[in-house]
């Protein structure tokens, strides 16, 4: 699995994260046509090679358009909508999609209320937050990036002026973004913000693991790079390409679920193919008894956190539910790779499941098991007690 590992040592920015993922290897014009692709009004922006301490870095500077010269101006759910029914790649709608729902949650908890997303929408930010989150999407897209972790994150404490009078560091936004996230102050300059809203945003939506650097075989790396605006010097930061070895790092995956008492069951089989198709790990239903002991099920789905806007909206289109609940856990899996063997009915592939360098589950593929049973005329049973008998010998 490709893991991008962010070390923002300077602070995290919108510009940072978009030249280190150029500086890796990937094309303006790639981004710019993941723009294109999101039906995003054009933008002015540029990359050059500069030096950051001794090493060679990629610096982005840019000209966006205003809020105001957005198309979906009518409301924020038209902004989402415009996305989710993009040409861009679906991994691509997904991070962009995430960065927006946190930016928006983070944006309801600053000015304390239940929806932020329309105050989103008129945000000063929401043209860095947009541009630069599909830029980076785009990026990782190109990079054949599945993962990323990223190191605790630099705050900067005191205070700055700017048009709206004297505000604290870090920004109020960007402290409601960190929340649950790993950061420190200690080091880092005071009345300088060296971690924005944008990056904030970007960050914490799109990494999966905030820690150490996880194992994994290095294949790239990228450095973007600022000029601060007060002073001759530039801000850097750093991202890791590579492949993991070993067991993964464990992941921040979400759980959304429904209570449905009212739905045609019959229609459940639909819905979850839908959910699989837009990225879901895992479908399932719990019966219960709701209220007035009515019998009911309780649809759960887990999604990596990049699809949650996209698998939420498809159970509110899809079901009879009036509301969904998200919540975030962490997940552990077993590195998975697959091998094969052959039975005296066929050839059957295994999913085989590694911890600390052992094979510990080897699973028969059910699919497979079930053609060869059918066109040879036995039980399935007996096709997988032959193929999880032969495998039985991998587990240590």
């Amino acid at each position: 699995m490709r893991i991008a590992y962010v070390h923002g040592y300077d602070g995290v920015t919108g510009p940072l994260l978009l030249g280190a993922c150029l500086d890796a290897g990937v094309a303006l014009a790639r981004v710019q046509e993941g723009w294109c692709q999101l039906h995003l009004p054009a933008a002015q922006v540029a990359c050059a090679r500069i030096t950051c301490r001794d090493t060679m870095a990629t610096q982005v500077t840019y000209m966006l358009p205003q809020a105001a010269e957005f198309p979906p101006q009518q409301s924020y759910a038209a902004l989402v909508g415009l996305i989710q029914s993009s040409d861009a790649p679906a991994n691509v709608k997904q991070r962009v999609l995430h960065v927006l729902t946190r930016f928006a949650e983070a944006v309801a908890h600053v000015h304390g209320v239940a929806e932020g997303g329309e105050l989103a929408l008129r945000s000063a930010f929401l043209p860095e937050v947009l541009y630069l989150s599909s830029g980076v999407a785009c990026a990782l897209e190109e990079l054949a990036v599945a993962q990323v972790v990223a190191a605790p994150v630099p705050l900067s404490t005191g205070w700055i002026a700017d048009a709206a009078g004297r505000r604290p560091l870090p920004h109020p936004l960007t402290a409601a973004l960190s929340r649950d996230v790993p950061v420190y102050g200690e080091g880092v300059p005071a009345h300088e913000e060296r971690t924005t809203v944008a990056g904030a945003a970007i960050l914490t939506a799109l990494a999966t693991h905030f820690g150490p650097l996880p194992g994994m075989t290095i294949t790239g790396t990228g450095y973007g790079a600022t000029v601060a605006s007060t002073a001759e010097t530039t801000h850097c930061l750093q991202v890791l390409l590579g492949d993991t070895v070993g067991p993964a790092a464990a992941e921040r995956i979400a759980v959304i679920e429904a209570n449905i008492d009212d739905m045609n069951p019959e229609f459940y089989e639909c819905v979850a193919e839908r959910l699989f198709a837009q990225g879901a790990l895992d479908v399932t239903l719990t019966p219960l008894y709701m209220k007035k002991n009515r019998p009911a099920n309780t649809l759960t789905v887990l999604a990596p956190l990049a699809a949650v806007a996209t698998l939420a909206h498809l159970i509110l289109h899809e079901t009879s539910t009036f509301g969904v609940r998200v919540h975030e856990v962490w997940r552990h899996t077993l590195d998975r790779f697959h091998r094969q063997v052959e039975t005296r009915y066929g050839i059957i592939p295994v999913k085989c499941g590694v911890l600390d360098g052992r094979i510990v589950q080897a699973a028969p593929e059910y699919e497979a098991c079930k053609r060869l049973a059918l066109a040879q005329g036995v039980p399935v049973r007996l096709v997988y007690a032959e193929a999880a008998s032969l495998a039985a010998p991998w587990l240590t």
